[in-house]
This record gives structure tokens, sequence and C-alpha cells, in this order.
């Protein structure tokens, strides 16, 4: 038996065979992986904040149907506009979230203002504030007494691209 293992060349109790590769991932398959992940994320990462900004725009156009219709109420009730928030139920600095819901300064996306003249009521006006500010489109949404709807913001947008 010894012979025959000397004839065919192999040293006894070594194998030559090349070793198995190891399953998993090699550095350079991670790191292409890693830089492809990092690509889609900073493709889609403006698109998302674009959207997020947009659909945050909801709640400066219900925040002013709210107070609009809070002064239909206090119209029927008083016989006159409410010149104050406090008067509509409301607190006299209403800052809004993104959910729409009262919130402070800092956590809010709009702030809501009465548009006075005079100390007569003209309409209201939603602000944006904080991270809503980067939405340079569609600024300042405002619903006058009579119900005209306007915008304020870029050249570009109208206030039915907006509203």
């Amino acid at each position: 038996m010894t012979g025959s293992l000397l004839l065919s060349g192999r040293t006894p109790g070594i194998d030559s065979r090349p070793p198995a590769r190891q399953p998993g991932f090699s550095l350079i398959e991670m790191m292409v992986a890693l830089a492809i992940a990092g690509i889609l994320f900073f493709v889609a990462l403006p698109g998302y904040q674009y959207a997020v900004l947009k659909s945050t725009r909801a709640v400066a156009r219900a925040a002013l149907m709210d107070v609009m219709s809070r002064q239909e109420q206090y119209i029927v009730t008083n016989k006159r506009h409410g010149t104050r928030l406090a008067e509509l139920g409301l607190p006299e600095s209403y800052y809004l979230d993104n959910k729409g819901e009262a919130a402070s300064a800092e956590d809010s996306v709009y702030r809501v203002d009465l548009n006075l003249v005079d100390g007569a009521y003209q309409g209201v006006t939603a602000r944006p504030v904080n991270r809503q500010a980067a939405d340079t489109d569609c600024m300042a949404f405002s619903l006058s007494a009579i119900g005209i709807r306007a915008v304020s913001g870029s050249l570009s947008a109208s206030p039915g691209e907006c509203w």
C-alpha cells in the first residue's frame, strides 16, 4: 500500500486539493453593495423630503378652514367677527404640528394668525415655520373673510396648485 501512494505522487496525510471557499461576502462585494445602497439613499432622499413637505400643506389648509368655520359660528353668536384667536377657542399663539394638532413653537410646522386691518377681521393666514419653511413653492396660505384663497411662494406656484 505504501508503494501505491508513492507512485501517485501524494504525500500521505496531506490533501492536495485547493481549499474550499468559505461562505459569505468578500470585502469588495460588501463595499459594492454599500456604495449602491448609498447612491439609492441619496437619490431617494430629496424626493421623500419634498413629498413630506407637500403632504404637510394639508395641515395649513385644514387649519384655515377650521378658523373660518369658527368665525362663522362666532358671527352667529356675537353678530361680529372674532378679532383674537382666543375668542374662537384657540390659543393666542396658535402653532400646529404635522398632524394638525396644537403644538409648541419648536415642534410646529405652521403658525396660524388672524389678518386684521384697523382692528377689523380680513382673513386668516398659516405661515410655515421650522422645517416646513423649506417649502418655498407654497409658503404662507391665506383665506380671506369672503373665502378667497391665496398663497405666497415661488413664482411657479399658483393658489390652485397649492390649495
